[in-house]
């Protein structure tokens, strides 16, 4: 989804953009990488790759297909984690005094702790950058270039 706005100040590599938001916000996928990226002013945190400055009017893009490939890693690295230690529990239980189920469940829980936890190290990392919304484009520039 693209939307435009203007540049309210800049920090670190990001903008922060007072948008109007569209009506097609409410049918977007992408809807809560903005609401997680507002301020209490409704201000929007977008990556600021064109150099954008205080007062230009600016195109952004939510990227949506990267957002849906992020879910897809969050989910499948849950599943994955989740039924290898499952299988993982059943194999062993020769091993232990335990019944196959029980120690089954015992592999699912802790390959479901890994799968989150390898997760959660992976968005903090901040290796998934392309989560934020980004500007594509300067539309007007404003009084802030000299």
């Amino acid at each position: 989804m693209k939307d435009s706005g203007t540049v309210i100040r800049t920090q670190d590599g990001l903008a922060w953009v007072k948008v109007s938001p569209q009506v097609a916000c409410c049918e977007c996928s992408a809807r809560a990488l903005c609401s997680a990226k507002k301020d209490e002013q409704g201000k929007l945190a977008v990556r600021n790759t064109v150099g954008a400055r205080p007062g230009d009017e600016v195109e952004i893009e939510v990227p949506e297909s990267d957002y849906s490939r992020a879910l897809i890693a969050i989910f499948g690295s849950l599943l994955v984690g989740s039924l290898a230690g499952l299988a993982l529990g059943y194999l062993i239980s020769p091993l232990r005094n335990l019944a196959p189920g029980e120690n089954g469940f015992i592999g699912l829980i802790v390959g479901l702790g890994l799968g989150a936890l390898i997760v959660h190290r992976r968005f903090r990392a901040g290796r998934l950058d392309s989560g934020w919304p980004v500007i594509i484009a300067i539309l007007k520039k404003g009084g802030l270039h000299g």
